[in-house]
């Protein structure tokens, strides 16, 4: 799989049956999309969250979003075809520690991650294209200074990858909901809070295979579907983070048939969810 954006579009856990070892607060809730919704762990025992399929389905990603896992956390992800492990990852390190020689001494806390100061925290996995009925996950983090292990989402699903890359001229605003009031006496005070992600950019080199994909995929969900966005995969530390996030399409879908055997998409714009 190549290092080009890749975008999940039909997440297959949401439809799935889910157990979990524990449930403090529902597993069914990682199948939700407000940020209200998190599965909680009743203590910080070795956890294992199952999932069914609704029906066999290829797949290709599978994402641990809005988690508060701590650095030393280890995630596995079993790929299952009935009751036969298809692929297995292993137990995978979640949150990369700052190397030595990035590490300030003094300033960053013994354990600190490149991706501490982002909102939220996330694992992505991604396979090869595999055949399976389910897949397990399995968490293991006894260091939790919360006391429990929570998840806001779960995303799997086949990865939708363009020819080429996004454009140059890629943009990502941080928008800051809070705002800004004088009181009587002058004084400034500042309302409300929040912050999300929107991400634009074009794909400018398209042909008709590339575009009937892409258009299929934009199709089939709408403005009102949940979409993980990648621009990154792979690359590793804050700018793969900082443009990975689950969102949905903000303004219509165009292409334009530009010159021969080449269609562009202009202006796709992707707003946190």
């Amino acid at each position: 799989m190549s290092n080009r954006l890749r975008m999940i579009l039909d997440n297959l856990h949401d439809p799935a049956t889910l157990t979990a070892t524990s449930e403090a607060l529902p597993v069914a809730h990682t199948q939700r999309t407000g940020r209200a919704y998190v599965w909680r762990s009743a203590d910080l025992a070795d956890q294992v969250i199952t999932a069914t399929l609704a029906t066999p389905a290829f797949l290709e990603a599978l994402v641990i979003y809005r988690h508060n896992l701590s650095a030393t956390a280890t995630v596995r992800v079993e790929l299952l075809d009935d009751t036969t492990v298809v692929h297995d990852t292993g137990a995978v390190t979640v949150s990369g520690l700052i190397a030595l020689g990035d590490f300030r001494f003094g300033v960053d806390p013994w354990g600190a991650t490149l991706t501490d100061d982002l909102p939220i925290k996330q694992a992505p996995f991604w396979f090869s294209s595999t055949a399976v009925t389910g897949y397990r996950v399995t968490i293991s983090d006894p260091d939790n200074l919360d006391g429990v292990m929570e998840i806001g989402r779960i995303i799997a699903g086949q990865v939708v990858t363009p020819q080429f890359n996004a454009s140059y001229g890629v943009a990502l605003e941080w928008q800051d909901a809070s705002e800004h009031r004088r009181s009587e006496g002058n004084s400034l005070r500042t309302l409300g809070g929040g912050i999300a992600r929107r991400l634009s950019f074009d794909l400018a080199y398209m042909d008709a295979t590339g575009r009937a994909t892409l258009s299929r995929a934009f199709l089939q969900g709408g403005k009102a579907g949940d979409v993980y966005v990648s621009l990154y995969p792979e690359t590793g530390g804050l700018d793969e983070a900082e443009h990975a996030f689950l969102a949905r399409r903000a303004g219509n879908y165009a292409h334009t048939h530009d010159f021969f055997n080449n269609w562009r998409a202009d202006a796709l714009t992707f707003v946190e969810v």
